[in-house]
């Protein structure tokens, strides 16, 4: 499942390999302050990293499929 509507639009930007889009996934590395949650993503064609910050109650609206597709 790719989670590109969760990434950070200047990453988006960038060209994955041989010009097409990246395909972001989310890695098993979350971590959360007192009133955000940054979630780190790996595109799977390239190996690109984005971290995405966002508040307790986006993370929560997500948490399930990011828990589910995150990779070890």
């Amino acid at each position: 499942m790719k989670f590109n509507h969760l990434i950070e639009k200047h990453d988006l930007r960038t060209k994955c390999i041989e010009d097409k889009e990246h395909y972001f996934v989310p890695t098993s590395q979350v971590e959360a302050t007192l009133d955000h949650v940054s979630v780190r993503f790996r595109c799977k064609k390239c190996g690109m990293l984005s971290t995405t910050f966002m508040t307790r109650e986006d993370y929560k609206t997500h948490q399930n499929l990011i828990e589910k597709f995150g990779s070890a």
